[in-house]
């Protein structure tokens, strides 16, 4: 079912940007005269993968705020890369703009190209909050210390003792990631985004009610981030060596040791168990039985 050249050599055209497999088109068509069963391999579709997220740089701000910048922006890669549910917004679609002409006296239109533009990409974060609200409380503290406070319109970093900002460059409030589609092996960059000038838009909602009547909610954050993309060959290169980087060798999920491996001393402690079961049948079984 796979003809010889039903991928693309490495000296292909398409092939030239980026090293992943990748069906050759002139094989695998399967919509002619009737289906070519023979070559049905190349017929595979392409099915989406979830991003892996990489933060590359952290706020600079980080270092001015109360604490250290440690464990800022260890908080920070990790609600990034290990907590958000869902990360979507990701676009990099190409757009033709045309005009047109009359040809004839006829309905017929001639289309000329005018413009051509790239979809923007507009990064969404979907978060359940935690135990405490800590990630409503971090976006807070975000939005408040390196960019402005609702109520003085200034940042409130100015107003940690000692640690005030020289400036407020965008690169002092703002992150910059990666976002890499790998192909299905995990061993090859599909396609990749890096975004840059990346900060919350918001909070989400912060509120609060009284109804005996209604169970209690659970709340989900979607957060809107700023962003500006880069997105073609370039990046994929270095999306190549970050993925490269991340070895899962070994890592299969079902062989991972148990996370507990023994009886707590307090339960071991009390009462009989299971483990006691067979000993107690065992010692009743030697009881003599008497009838009448």
């Amino acid at each position: 079912m796979r003809h010889a050249n039903a991928l693309m050599g490495q000296d292909h055209p398409l092939q030239l940007v980026s090293p992943h497999a990748s069906l050759n088109l002139v094989h695998g068509g399967q919509h002619g005269w009737s289906p070519n069963l023979a070559e049905l391999a190349g017929n595979q579709s392409y099915v989406s993968y979830p991003l892996i997220p990489i933060l590359l740089e952290a706020p600079r701000g980080f270092e001015d705020m109360p604490g250290d910048k440690a464990s800022w922006t260890a908080m920070l890669r990790a609600l990034v890369e290990t907590h958000a549910v869902a990360i979507e917004g990701f676009a990099a679609g190409l757009e033709v703009a045309t005009s047109d002409v009359a040809v004839g006296g006829g309905s017929e239109r001639q289309d000329h190209y005018t413009d051509v533009t790239r979809a923007r990409t507009q990064p969404k974060f979907k978060w359940e909050e935690k135990y405490g609200k800590p990630i409503q409380t971090f976006l807070n503290y975000w939005i408040t210390y390196l960019m402005k406070d609702p109520e003085t319109k200034y940042a409130n970093i100015a107003t940690v003792n000692g640690r005030g900002p020289k400036d407020m460059l965008l690169d002092r409030y703002s992150m910059t990631m990666l976002f890499i589609e790998p192909d299905p092996t995990h061993r090859y960059v599909l396609q990749a985004w890096l975004t840059t000038n990346m900060f919350p838009k918001g909070t989400g909602e912060i509120s609060a009610k009284r109804d005996l009547t209604s169970p209690g909610e659970q709340l989900t954050l979607d957060i809107d981030f700023t962003g500006v993309s880069q997105y073609g060959a370039g990046v994929n290169r270095f999306a190549q060596t970050i993925l490269d980087s991340i070895n899962i060798t070994g890592a299969n999920p079902y062989l991972r040791r148990a996370f507990i491996n023994r009886i707590s001393e307090d339960v071991s402690a009390v009462g009989d168990g299971i483990g006691s079961y067979d000993l107690g049948v065992q010692n009743t079984a030697n009881d003599s039985v008497h009838i009448g």
